[in-house]
């Protein structure tokens, strides 16, 4: 493969994934044309990071990408196994219940279903957050940033503003030739 397709599929990866790169978030979406490669193939090895295909659409691809130690403590913790098991997550081991979120997935894009909500606390969205969005519909929330906010607004702000300084920083870095990778291994910005 070319250096160019490489290059955009870096850029891709740093601009929607910052966070997850970071070790700030355990997942991401990550939303790809089709000319792009898969975004595994773009991991060193080592990184700790995996990725899914969600669904493959026509002209794009949804990709979870994700730290899967990350995950799985969340998927671990109580309330979110109770949450989830609401929305028919009955499963215990982490990839039966990303085989489900896909297949979710999937059939909300092909308009078979609703969108699957719950996909939330696989993004590390606080749980509260998710049942507030759940709960009004995605309205009445106090701050939308990378998510919508329904509690701990002050708290959200500031992890909000470190995940923008870290995609701020890997992106230009990918713009100035260093790369997602060489970017992490330097000071990327650190929670306050």
């Amino acid at each position: 493969m070319s250096k160019e397709p490489n290059a955009k599929l870096e850029m891709e990866i740093a601009r929607q994934c910052a966070p997850v790169l970071a070790g700030l978030k355990p997942s991401n979406l990550l939303i790809l044309e089709d000319r792009l490669t898969a975004p595994r193939d773009a991991f060193p090895e080592g990184a700790g990071l995996s990725a899914r295909l969600l669904y493959q659409g026509p002209r794009k691809s949804i990709w979870l990408v994700y730290r899967r130690v990350e995950l799985e403590r969340v998927l671990a913790l109580p309330e979110i196994r109770e949450f989830l098991k609401e929305w028919g997550y009955s499963e215990s081991c982490m990839d039966c219940m990303l085989r489900r979120l896909a297949a979710r997935f999937a059939a909300c894009r092909e308009k078979k279903q609703a969108f699957p909500h719950e996909m939330g606390v696989f993004l590390g969205y606080p749980l509260g957050d998710v049942k507030g969005f759940i709960t009004y519909g995605g309205k009445n929330y106090l701050y939308s940033g990378y998510w919508k906010v329904y509690e701990n607004v002050e708290e959200t702000k500031k992890q909000f503003q470190l995940f923008e300084a870290v995609k701020t920083s890997l992106t230009e870095a990918v713009r100035n030739g260093m790369g997602i990778w060489g970017a992490l291994q330097e000071r990327l910005p650190q929670p306050v």
